[in-house]
């Protein structure tokens, strides 16, 4: 049987682990974003929160699409 680290470096299930991550911050992101809305935050502060997260965010969600492509052309 081979060991954890050898499945969790193989590609496709990088690139699974990668997908469902994306997907799962997505989600979260609509609901974040609604709840924000609909639940009271003061108009400025919503607008600075909500920039905020969907930079800081977008700018992960990039940062690991690089590495995944960086670990396949590698390997």
């Amino acid at each position: 049987m081979p060991e954890l680290s050898a499945i969790l470096l193989e590609k496709t299930v990088l690139g699974a682990i990668l997908s469902i991550a994306l997907l799962v911050f997505i989600i979260m992101s609509f609901i974040f974003s609604y709840h924000w809305k609909r639940f009271g935050f003061p108009a400025n502060f919503f607008r600075q929160t909500t920039r905020l997260y969907f930079i800081g965010g977008s700018i992960l969600a990039v940062v690991s699409v690089l590495f995944y492509w960086r670990i396949l052309t590698t390997f």
